[in-house]
């Protein structure tokens, strides 16, 4: 009854509201149904004419020509054997480069071509001497040349191969800031050097590293032999080594020196390579130009490298890491003990050496695994089996029997 009587009294004050709403337009937008009472709804209100919408212009589609044929992809000379081109930016030298500098796949020269190693990165180093001397040469003529040059055997600089193989060790020598500084301030140079070298119209001076001589002299004598790898370009560094009066005879020319090589040399590696040929999520790709020994000592049983710059190698466990030789704070030093310290950095090398051979030959074991535990990272594992109560001497005997215990890289 509430509901009836509240309708009655309402409705016609609701009624006159909605038809004021319908004329502006506004109970057509609403969704909702209202009622008064049961049975009771407001009338519509008159239906609005549309607008009518005028046409909306369509595009008219061009006409379709036939699709172009792809151009021919053009193959890049020897792209078979060679690694992609390092961007310039990790080159230093890149704005000096003459001619086709390319790195190799060493491991696919090898296999496709027949070449061991050390042919292998040789063919490397001939093709860069090719492409320097005629930048514009078609560089498949360049390959081949260089290719007929390494299966003749022939090596650019001096390489004694059949001493190389024979040697029970071998001592591989980088040059700048190890066995000598050719870069350190003019003013000191002139008043402190060993060699005075022309190159190209241009003076050097030269400051060999205390006992530098004398390394090379007793590393030949134990019989070792005796290899020189810079990463210095070609040309300046042979000038260099023919400077340098070794037993009456240029460097160069010594019957103790059974190899020298340069930057051409130096090589890089596919993750896919070695260890990474089957598996290459266990390959140890190189990004770096390197200096691997494996051009001398494809086991790596038999070499060491004695290196100022832990980056130039991917062999941690062959290399032995020295101080860098400073020719002008080793001349303008007034404290002896930092002179005594460079003095003694070659010859405590040899030391090294020295009493590696007597233990390899007693124990009958490989001079590398001898060594093992004066190198970069073998002295870590020294250091490490130190720290928990060992003495010095018992780390190194522990070391070289169980060589396991040092990490295999970085």
């Amino acid at each position: 009854m509430v509901a009836a009587v509240m309708g009655r009294h309402t409705a016609p004050l609701l009624l006159g509201l909605l038809g004021s709403l319908g004329s502006l337009g506004l109970l057509a937008s609403s969704a909702c149904t209202w009622r008064a009472s049961a049975g009771t709804r407001p009338p519509d209100p008159p239906p609005v004419a549309a607008s009518p919408t005028p046409a909306t212009p369509q595009p008219t589609a061009p006409a379709l020509e036939p699709a172009a044929e792809p151009a021919p992809k053009t193959a890049v000379p020897l792209a078979k054997w060679t690694l992609p081109t390092r961007p310039a930016w990790m080159d230093r030298y890149a704005d000096d480069n003459v001619g086709d500098l390319r790195f190799f796949n060493i491991s696919a020269l090898m296999h496709e071509h027949g070449l061991t190693r050390d042919l292998a990165v040789e063919l490397q180093n001939h093709y860069r001497d090719l492409s320097r001397a005629k930048p514009s040469a078609d560089p498949t003529a360049t390959f081949k040349t260089a290719l007929e040059r390494a299966k003749r055997g022939e090596f650019e600089g001096r390489r004694d191969v059949d001493k190389l193989a024979k040697a029970t060790f071998i001592v591989v020598f980088d040059l700048d800031e190890t066995l000598y500084d050719q870069s350190y301030d003019p003013a000191t140079a002139q008043k402190c050097f060993d060699l005075d070298v022309e190159h190209n119209g241009k003076r050097r001076k030269i400051k060999l590293a205390p006992g530098a001589t004398v390394a090379l002299d007793r590393v030949a004598a134990l019989g070792g032999a005796v290899v020189i790898f810079t990463a210095a370009p070609d040309e300046q560094s042979l000038a260099n080594v023919r400077a340098w009066q070794f037993g009456g005879k240029p460097l160069l020319d010594h019957p103790a020196i059974a190899g020298v090589l340069t930057n051409s040399h130096l090589v890089l590696q596919d993750k896919r390579e070695g260890d990474g040929a089957a598996d290459p999520h266990r390959g140890h790709p190189v990004i770096e130009p390197s200096k691997d020994l494996r051009i001398v000592d494809e086991t790596l049983l038999r070499a060491i490298l004695v290196d100022d710059n832990h980056l130039r190698t991917f062999q941690p466990r062959n290399l032995r890491l020295t101080k860098k030789f400073d020719a002008a704070a080793y001349c303008n030093a007034t404290d002896p003990k930092l002179k005594k310290a460079f003095d003694r950095t070659l010859p405590d090398v040899v030391a090294e050496i020295e009493e590696s051979l007597r233990w390899a030959k007693q124990a009958k074991a490989p001079f590398a695994t001898a060594y093992l535990p004066h190198s970069h990272i073998g002295r870590i594992a020294v250091d490490f089996l130190r720290g928990a109560g060992m003495s010095e001497r018992a780390a190194v005997e522990y070391v070289r029997m169980h060589p396991e215990v040092v990490d295999r890289d970085f």
